[in-house]
């Protein structure tokens, strides 16, 4: 619908008004591209280099700054099941890298001039407690900065707070965040979407800093083992580690950790954790060859039973084993898995069946409880014979 002045006076009133909105809507214009020009200016763009001098610079004096696990200069992403110890690990790290521990026991530690922990999850007090009971010798090789409740300052995508934090930052080598889903709330980012700008504006923090390697802390969903949120996520890191539970809905279940990347693979491990010094190690074994040698206790245990019955048949097929155990806890993948373990080869024998079936036996049998003898032991375990226990059909 146009507007029709009534009048003269209303026309030029009308113009006038016009002129004003339009001369308001060109300054604004106007302050955007001087304001993008100032910007441009202010730029500094990367040094251009020829491919061969670029190739004959030396390389760093270490490749690593975590063996096995962190390359010097590389970017890590933990991503870690809901209370999988994450904060645990997060504080062994920090712990390795200012006293130069050996990482979960096994991966040594080129130690940086300094750390810098930005934690934004526990409260002061919690994460003063639990720094403590890690027992760091070198404190004064590490910054603290506790971000809950103050996120509004760690707003990295504006230019001039993330230069003040550059400046908080200087001298430090090894930054870690954790986390990151804490940090995208308090700055209206979505994990979804946003994810990816936030660690660009990270990228450039790190840079600005003069910070070489840095650890970002990020949970995984509730009901998977990926990276939750942003596909950036997934390609933002040089290495990616996880933190898995045996169980997802179990706290007790035993927790397993995985690394892979640039130069990286460490396969799946449990990790160990001493409680008195609240330290972790790496002892290898995945989640499948747990399940695979609680698998195997069992199906001794149906072959013990055989031996002692002094069944026509002692030696069962797998799919007869299978059956034996079609109620209880072990899947028919962990039994498969536990036939073909190197421990199952040193108990049982097997032999060929009927229709080209595999049938196993306790190798060793114990003439008293038919479980396997152990090396040195003829004829019956000596509890069995402590405890006067007759023998049954097994030889």
């Amino acid at each position: 619908m146009t507007f029709t002045p009534a009048t003269d006076d209303e026309a030029l009133q009308l113009e006038e008004a016009v002129r004003y909105h339009l001369l308001v809507r060109h300054a604004r214009d106007e302050a955007d591209r001087r304001y993008e020009e100032s910007n441009r200016a202010q730029v500094e763009l990367p040094p251009r280099r020829r491919l061969d001098a670029f190739t004959a610079e030396p390389d760093p004096l270490t490749a690593w700054r975590i063996s096995g696990l962190q390359p010097a200069g590389a970017r890590a992403l933990l991503a870690a099941q809901y209370k999988a110890g994450k904060t645990t690990l997060v504080g062994n790290v920090i712990r390795s890298l200012a006293d130069g521990d050996p990482f979960l026991g096994r991966y040594e530690v080129v130690r940086p001039d300094r750390v810098a922990l930005l934690d934004d999850e526990l409260d002061e007090n919690m994460l003063r407690i639990w720094l403590r009971e890690q027992g760091i010798e070198n404190g004064q090789q590490v910054d603290v900065y506790s971000l809950r409740g103050r996120l509004g300052s760690f707003n990295i995508l504006d230019d001039a707070t993330r230069a003040r934090w550059a400046e908080h930052l200087a001298g430090v080598e090894y930054v870690v965040l954790d986390c990151l889903r804490p940090v995208l709330d308090a700055l209206g980012l979505s994990e979804d979407k946003d994810a990816g700008r936030f660690l660009v504006a990270f990228d450039a923090l790190l840079y600005e800093a003069g910070a070489k390697e840095a650890l970002v802390v990020h949970h995984m969903g509730h009901q998977g083992e990926r990276t939750r949120g942003d596909s950036r996520l997934l390609d933002w890191p040089d290495v990616g580690w996880k933190i898995l539970r045996a169980e997802p809905d179990n706290p007790a279940s035993a927790r397993f950790f995985s690394a892979y990347g640039r130069g990286v693979d460490i396969p799946e491990g449990r990790m160990i954790f001493d409680e008195g010094s609240r330290r972790l190690s790496y002892s290898g074994g995945s989640r499948r060859d747990e399940k695979a040698e609680a698998a195997l206790s069992a199906i001794v245990e149906v072959l013990a039973e055989r031996a002692v019955a002094a069944a026509p048949a002692a030696a069962l097929s797998g799919r007869e084993i299978k059956a034996a155990l079609a109620d209880s806890e072990h899947s028919k993948h962990a039994i498969d898995a536990a036939l073909k373990l190197r421990s199952a080869r040193e108990l049982l024998a097997t032999e060929d069946g009927p229709r080209g079936a595999k049938l196993h036996r306790i190798a060793r049998p114990c003439a008293s409880c038919g479980n396997p003898l152990t090396a040195g032991q003829i004829g019956r375990h000596l509890t069995c014979v402590a405890a006067g226990r007759s023998g049954g059909g097994a030889a």
